[in-house]
C-alpha cells in the first residue's frame, strides 16, 4: 500500500443510541462526516424525520444525474426528479423490509438497496438513511480491486479484440445499420458475447451518454411483462404503486433497448410490443393515453425464431420486424481468435488483481483443447477460478474440478505426442545439428497446429515472435 492510499473496509450501520434531532443534525453537517461520506463509491441518502433530504453524498447525486443540489427537498421532490426509480423499494421498506433493489430509468442500473432508521431519543420515528450500492463497486470489491470503471473507449477496444475477421465485419456493419434505425438481432448459443456486442454497437453508433436499458426477457414472469414493458398507471390493478411506474421501453427514450432473450416473449404480448415496432407508440396499462417513443432496438437470441414460428411459438410478423440485420455470433470453440481471447482475459485478471497471472504449457494446451460449451462466459468464469487458487503460473491441477478427466487425457496426449516428436536417429549422414532442427521443427509445427497462431506458440514455447517467423521460413532451406 503506497502512501496516501486508504485500505478497503466495510461501513455498516448497526444499532445505536437514540441522539437529539439536533445531534444527528450536527453529525450530519460536520465535515468530516461530510468529507467521509464522499469518499464512498456508493450512493448515501439521509431523509430527515419530515421526510426531507439531509444529505447527498457524491456518488448519489452523480447516480441520480441532479441538475441541482437537492438537499432541504421533500424526499418526494426529490425522487420525482432524480433518475431513481425507488417506488417498489419504498413500498416495500413500508412492509417491513429493510433490502431491496433500486432502478436507474435511464441505464436500467439495479442498485441494491439498503435502509436503516437512527432514532430520534424520545420519538417513535427518526433518520431514514438509503444505501445504493452500485453492481460494478461491488464486482470490484469482491475481487480486491479499488481501480477505476472501465471506460467507454475501453468497452469499445475490448470488444474490438474479441471480434475474428468474419465477425468483425459483421459487427462494423451491424454498427452501420444501427446508426440508421434499423433492428439488429443478434443470434447464437449462450455465452457467446451477444450482450457484449450489443453495448459495444450502442457506444459505437453513438453518445455514450444515451441510456442502454438492457432487459432479460426470460427472467419477467408472463403475468408481468406487459406493466414491466411499458409501464403503468396509478390504479390500473391491485398493488399498483400510488404514482403509477415508467416501463423499460420508456426507460430507454432517446437511447438503446436492448431486449435480451426475445424468444421468452409470451405469445399474448406480442402484438402490443409488435405495434410498438410498427409506430413508435406505447399505451401503459391502465392508460387511455399513447406515447410517442424513440429509441433504436437491438433483440438477441439463443433460440431459433424460424422454428418457432413454424410450431407458433413466435409471430412471423413480430419476426419480420425484429431482424432488419441479423448478426450470426460463432461458438468459442469455431473461433480463430481463441488463443488471442484467453491471453486477453489473462492480461486483464493481471492488471485487476495487480500481478501477473500466467498458463503452464500444459495449462494453456488443456485450455486450447477444451470445446468450451459455455463459450466466452465458461473461459471467464475458468480464468477468474484460475485467478483465486494460482499464484503466478497456473498449472493443470489449479484447473477446476470439472477439468479433472481432461487433465489425466491430456497428460496421455501430450506424452504420445511427444514420443512420436522424437526424430529417429538416422544413421549414414545425419548430425546433430541436423537432428536437433527436425525435432524443433516438429515441435514448433505441432504448437502452431493446436494453437492456430505464431504468436500463440511463441508464448507458449517461451521465444519471441521473431524466432518462430524466423525458423518456420526456414523450412525447406
Amino acid at each position: 500500500m503506497t502512501s496516501g492510499e486508504i485500505p478497503q473496509f466495510d461501513l455498516r450501520v448497526r444499532g445505536t443510541e437514540a441522539l437529539s434531532r439536533e445531534a444527528w443534525e450536527q453529525n450530519f453537517r460536520s465535515p468530516h462526516f461530510r468529507s467521509f461520506a464522499n469518499l464512498l463509491p456508493d450512493g448515501l441518502i439521509v431523509v430527515d424525520p419530515d421526510e426531507v433530504v439531509t444529505f447527498l453524498n457524491t456518488a448519489a447525486e452523480r447516480a441520480a444525474r441532479l441538475a441541482s443540489p437537492f438537499e432541504s427537498q421533500a424526499l418526494a421532490t426529490f425522487l420525482r426528479f432524480s433518475d431513481f426509480d425507488m417506488d417498489d423499494f419504498l413500498a416495500s421498506a413500508e412492509r417491513g423490509h429493510a433490502q431491496g433493489l433500486v432502478r436507474a430509468k435511464t441505464s436500467g442500473t439495479i442498485y441494491q438497496a439498503m435502509r436503516r432508521v437512527l432514532l430520534v431519543a424520545g420519538s417513535a420515528s427518526g433518520f431514514t438513511v438509503y444505501f445504493l450500492r452500485d453492481p460494478d463497486n461491488q464486482d470490484r470489491a469482491k475481487r480486491g480491486v479499488t481501480g477505476r470503471s472501465i471506460s467507454a473507449g475501453d468497452q469499445r477496444e475490448n470488444a474490438r479484440l474479441l471480434f475474428p475477421e468474419g465477425l468483425k465485419t459483421q459487427v462494423e456493419q451491424a454498427v452501420r445499420a444501427y446508426a440508421r434505425s434499423f433492428r439488429i438481432l443478434l443470434l447464437g448459443e449462450s455465452g457467446v458475447g451477444k450482450s457484449a456486442i450489443a453495448r459495444h454497437i450502442h457506444l459505437t453508433g453513438g453518445d455514450r451518454g444515451r441510456p442502454f436499458v438492457h432487459v432479460n426477457c426470460g427472467s419477467i414472469p408472463e403475468t408481468l411483462f406487459e406493466s414491466e414493458m411499458f409501464g403503468y398507471e396509478r390504479g390500473a390493478f391491485t398493488g399498483a404503486l400510488q404514482a403509477g411506474k415508467r416501463g423499460y421501453i420508456e426507460s430507454a427514450a432517446g437511447g438503446t433497448l436492448f431486449l435480451d432473450e426475445i424468444g421468452e416473449i409470451p405469445l399474448s404480448s406480442q402484438p402490443k410490443l409488435l405495434k410498438f415496432l410498427e409506430d413508435g407508440t406505447i399505451q401503459p396499462v391502465g392508460s387511455s393515453a399513447s406515447k410517442k417513443i424513440e429509441t433504436r432496438v437491438i433483440t438477441a437470441t439463443n433460440r431459433d425464431l424460424t422454428e418457432m414460428t413454424r410450431q407458433g411459438g413466435f409471430r412471423k410478423d413480430l419476426l419480420y420486424r425484429l431482424s432488419t440485420f441479423p448478426v450470426e455470433i460463432p461458438l468459442l470453440r469455431n473461433r480463430s481468435d481463441k488463443a488471442a481471447i484467453l491471453d486477453m482475459m489473462l492480461e486483464r485478471a493481471s492488471q485487476e488483481r495487480g500481478a501477473p497471472l500466467k498458463l503452464s504449457a500444459t495449462c494453456r494446451s488443456i485450455l486450447m483443447r477444451h470445446p468450451f460449451p459455455g463459450n466466452l462466459r465458461e473461459m471467464k468464469s475458468v480464468v477468474d477460478y484460475l485467478d483465486i487458487v494460482a499464484a503466478d503460473v497456473a498449472m493443470p491441477e489449479h484447473l477446476p474440478p470439472t477439468f479433472t478427466r481432461a487433465v489425466g487425457a491430456e497428460t496421455e496426449r501430450s506424452q504420445a505426442a511427444l514420443a512420436m516428436a522424437t526424430p529417429e536417429i538416422e544413421p549414414g549422414g545425419r548430425t546433430l545439428k541436423d537432428m536437433a532442427r527436425a525435432f524443433e521443427q516438429r515441435i514448433i509445427s505441432e504448437a502452431l497446429d493446436r494453437l492456430g497462431s505464431k504468436r500463440a506458440a511463441a508464448k507458449e514455447l517461451g521465444v519471441d515472435i521473431a524466432t518462430i517467423v524466423r525458423k518456420t521460413n526456414r523450412v525447406g532451406d
